[in-house]
């Protein structure tokens, strides 16, 4: 589909975006960015797993094989009703809204994979207090990028930047 919206004239790709928009309306599709927050639930999972964590270390396991999921396979995935308007309207979400929501959707999946590497190093160890500190901020900061990312999905273009970001990034 990616491919197919490369392909056509400006008209028609407003003309689609249009017709993709007035079927969000009154949907989980946010009609002006073609985006849903359902995505952000699986994100919320590796939360709550890492939370777990300094007080249930066997849950590093699930955190473990957690595994990030693109925005189209986790609609495949999904039970939601607006799924299948939500696996066909990503390709046509605009630019300046796509762009960052994939931007920090990268950035999520590559601060979990710091932090489970990170609490798994720490657990061989024994410090309870670095394994609840080190949680506790992946945490934050996780949830911190599902907010920017929600903001996104919702129309906001003010995201944060990549300095933050590797900021975030600094357990």
């Amino acid at each position: 589909m990616a491919a197919m919206n490369d392909k056509i004239g400006l008209a028609e790709r407003v003309a689609h975006y249009e017709a993709l928009s007035q079927r969000a309306q009154g949907s989980n599709v946010n009609e002006k960015t073609l985006l849903a927050t359902d995505y952000l639930n699986h994100v919320n999972e590796i939360v709550m797993l890492l939370e777990l964590v300094p007080d249930a270390p066997e849950c590093l396991e699930d955190c473990r094989a957690w595994q990030p999921l693109s925005y189209v396979d986790h609609f495949r995935q999904s039970g939601i009703a607006d799924r299948d308007l939500a696996i066909e309207a990503y390709p046509w979400s605009p630019p300046q809204y796509k762009g960052p929501f994939d931007q920090l959707v990268s950035e999520m999946n590559r601060l979990v994979d710091i932090s489970v590497a990170r609490l798994a190093l720490l657990l061989e160890g024994g410090n309870e207090e670095q394994i609840r500190l080190v949680a506790t901020r992946a945490s934050q900061n996780l949830q911190d990028l599902i907010g920017q990312a929600s903001a996104v999905i919702h129309g906001d273009r003010n995201v944060i930047d990549q300095a933050k970001i590797d900021e975030l990034m600094q357990l």
